[in-house]
Order: structure tokens, then C-alpha cells, then sequence
């Protein structure tokens, strides 16, 4: 049996046929697979270049802003990603106040609905240190991956998220000309009602207030 093993490991003949049945098919996938991976890192870094030419233009705004410029920024983020379905564009304005953050306004596109109070634990840890009466513009794009052949990697959304604040102005003001719109309102104290986010001293959520709140759509 050891004889016929050392023979077997030994034997240098083989037909060629045979090995191209064997490896072609890997060699295929290994092929469409660099592909798939290569064109989503493309994608990728295509929607991470589209959101931060939609930050920089909003930074640059120094008059009052719409709903529907917003609605118009998502088609050039379209237009920049060559994404004709499935995109969508949020901005939101943010105060930092004494006691926490309110939310000055607020817009979604393509049936994204506006920023919430309580949405602000999931990326409170990404806000910068601000000053009181600060405010910064959080631009967010959402642009879904569908790859072309299965070759090990799924559908997925690509997430963007980042800040800056309004260059050559103190903020930016918004008109609510469409629906899927948040402004704030409120002259008074700021509640938990009404799109403020309550933060401790050490930049934690207060337990002392609900952060969460709902209202209708402008």
C-alpha cells in the first residue's frame, strides 16, 4: 500500500484536458469575482466623492435654502453616482444649545423621512465638539449596490455621513416648500417635543428627558 502511494505521489503524468475542466471554472469565477468587488469599491468611493461635492455646496449657501434645491441636490447625486433609482439625500441643520442639540430643520428625498430626536444616539458619537450656538449641516446619502454577477458579494446600501458647517454665513435658512420636511418652530423652551435632543455634561443622553418626539410633515 506505501509502495503504490510513493509511486501514485511520484507520477508526473496527467492530462492536460483533464486540469483545464479543473481550474477553468475557478479561474472564471476568480475573473467576474475581481469584477464584482472592483466595481463596488468603485461605487463606493464614487457616492463618498458625490456626498462631499453636495456638502460642499450646501456650506457655500448663503440664502435661504428650499426643499426643493434639496430635492434638486439629490438628482446631482444622482447624476455624480450614475445611480438613476434607488438614491436618496437627507440634510439636516443642527444647533448645539445649552443642555443639547436642536434640530433647526430637517429634509428627506426619495421617501426618506426627515432626522427625529430620537435618531440622534445613532450618531451622536460622529458630531464634532460644537460650541454653544454653533450649528452644522449633516448631510447624509443613502445609494443602494446591486452587483452585476453573484460572485460573493450580496446587495447592499452604501451609507455616507458627514458634517460641515455654513462657510459664509451663521446658518442657513430653510422654506419648507415640500412635504418630508422638519422646522423648528418653537420660540420657547426648548421640550422633548419638539426636535431637541438632551444631552448630560459629559455628552451622554440626559435620562432625565425623553428624546423622543414625533410631528407631521410641513
Amino acid at each position: 500500500m506505501s509502495r503504490s502511494l510513493r509511486r501514485f505521489w511520484k507520477d508526473e503524468g496527467a492530462s492536460v484536458a483533464l486540469e483545464a475542466v479543473i481550474v477553468t471554472p475557478i479561474l472564471a469565477w476568480v475573473f467576474v469575482a475581481s469584477f464584482v468587488f472592483f466595481d463596488a469599491f468603485r461605487v463606493y468611493n464614487t457616492s463618498i466623492k458625490a456626498t462631499y461635492a453636495v456638502a460642499d455646496v450646501l456650506s457655500r449657501r448663503t440664502s435661504e435654502i428650499a426643499s426643493s434645491d434639496i430635492e434638486g441636490l439629490a438628482d446631482v447625486f444622482q447624476f455624480l453616482t450614475r445611480n438613476t433609482a434607488g438614491s436618496a439625500l437627507r440634510v439636516t441643520q443642527i444647533t448645539r444649545q445649552q443642555g443639547g442639540y436642536r434640530i433647526d430643520w430637517s429634509h428627506g428625498t426619495d421617501g426618506l423621512t426627515y432626522i427625529r430626536a430620537s435618531d440622534f444616539p445613532n450618531f451622536i458619537d460622529r458630531i464634532p465638539i460644537m460650541a454653544f450656538g454653533d450649528r452644522m449641516l449633516l448631510v447624509e446619502t443613502f445609494l443602494p449596490h446591486r452587483p452585476a454577477f453573484s460572485a460573493g458579494l450580496a446587495d447592499q446600501e452604501f451609507v455616507n455621513f458627514t458634517i460641515t458647517r455654513p462657510r459664509f454665513a451663521g446658518q442657513v435658512p430653510f422654506n419648507a416648500d415640500m412635504g418630508n420636511s422638519y422646522v423648528y418652530s418653537n420660540n420657547g423652551t426648548p421640550t422633548g417635543q419638539d426636535g431637541f435632543y438632551y444631552v448630560t455634561e459629559e455628552g451622554g443622553a440626559d435620562p432625565a428627558h425623553d428624546p423622543d418626539w414625533d410631528v407631521d410633515p410641513v
